[in-house]
């Protein structure tokens, strides 16, 4: 329960703090930042349901985990040559090791199809792994891939 807690707070933080980065972004920057808001609000609705602080609705869970799915290819597509700038949060290493980025980008993609495959149970329980394994690869990710603030 503790870890699921944990994952809770960081994504809350990201949510928080994500309308501060986008001041300033325009374009595919802009865009990129709304789509990772937007799963990160996601992973929040789905760590409130397996905390039980909101209660648990498998259609609402599966649509949400179908989109993010949806926007994690769209994100990927979204870090291009030349799409950094002062408002985003991108580390040069995106573009500096580009084969060790799209291979964090396709673990986050098969963790997100895990989740997605185990939602069809329409079962809580089912989805407790596999979320954590998505959020694992998104700290991952934003390890590596994402400049501190």
């Amino acid at each position: 329960m503790y870890k699921y807690r944990l994952t809770v707070v960081a994504v809350s933080a990201l949510v928080a703090t994500g309308s501060l980065a986008h001041e300033g972004a325009m374009g595919v920057i802009a865009e990129r930042m709304t789509v990772m808001k937007e799963m990160a609000q996601t992973m929040k609705t789905l760590g409130e349901m397996l905390n039980g602080r909101r209660e648990f609705d498998a259609r609402l869970a599966r649509a949400s985990i179908a989109a993010m799915h949806e926007k994690c290819h769209q994100a990927s597509e979204q870090f291009t040559s030349g799409t950094s700038d002062h408002a985003s949060r991108a580390a040069p290493a995106v573009w500096e090791k580009p084969d060790e980025f799209k291979a964090e980008m396709e673990r986050f993609d098969a963790a997100v199809k895990a989740l997605l495959a185990a939602s069809e149970a329409g079962d809580l329980d089912a989805i407790r792994v596999p979320f954590k394994k998505v959020g694992q690869a998104c700290s991952s990710c934003h390890g590596a891939y994402r400049v501190p603030e």
